[in-house]
């Protein structure tokens, strides 16, 4: 894989394009949902490419809210390294970051939620992890806010790529719009402490739990 050059200081910007990634679908679903066992990275043209990601694990997420439990998302996680990593729940998240170059997160939605309302749920989880939000994660938070809602029925996807002390995480939205972020490997981390870190509800938790064990 060619080397990734991105700058280090924060650089965002906005495309309309053909999808980030390209799914294998499997023979196995979560709440009607398919489980894809791969997920390829298209190029500018929508075209996958020779970089693929094994799916790592799969889990619903779900969000109490006046003592009802309600079903939001199924969320899919991708690594290009599988085998390195390690499903512990100490160790998951580090094991992803040290040994992975393309990371990707495809939520399934299973009911509408708002834009801002995704926003401030990613900020439930950063703030669970005392992570202050810094220029980058304002940056693609705001991005993400003015992007289309998560339509129940359709899928919006995280494509994260580390290169050493750099990284560019992508965010497409339900209609295809993508952002683009970089900065350095922290960023990555720190995004997805929201589901592999410490978590902000009982919801991530189940969730978490659900997406170390393996699928295929």
């Amino acid at each position: 894989m060619k080397k990734l050059l991105f700058a280090l200081a924060l650089t965002t910007s906005v495309l309309a394009q053909a999808s980030l990634l390209s799914y294998e679908a499997g023979g196995q679903n979560l709440n009607n949902i398919t489980l894809n066992k791969k997920a390829w990275i298209n190029d500018a043209a929508g075209k996958p490419t020779a970089t693929t990601m094994d799916l790592l694990g799969a889990g619903l997420r779900t969000k109490t809210v006046l003592a009802i439990k309600a079903k939001v998302y199924v969320a899919q996680l991708f690594s290009d390294n599988k085998a390195a990593f390690v499903r512990q729940e100490d160790q998951a998240l580090d094991s992803l970051i040290a040994n992975s170059k393309n990371i990707a997160l495809k939520l399934d939605m299973l009911r509408t939620v708002s834009a801002s309302s995704l926003v401030a749920s990613f900020k439930d989880g950063l703030a669970a992890n005392n992570i202050a939000l810094d220029a980058k994660l304002n940056e693609i938070l705001a991005q993400i806010e003015t992007s289309a809602d998560a339509v129940s029925g359709k899928s919006v996807a995280l494509l994260m790529k580390i290169d050493g002390s750099a990284s560019e995480v992508a965010y497409e939205d339900v209609n295809g719009k993508v952002i683009k972020v970089t900065g350095d490997s922290e960023l990555v981390k720190n995004i997805l402490k929201i589901w592999l870190g410490k978590a902000a509800d009982e919801g991530l938790s189940t969730l978490k739990t659900q997406m170390l064990k393996p699928v295929y």
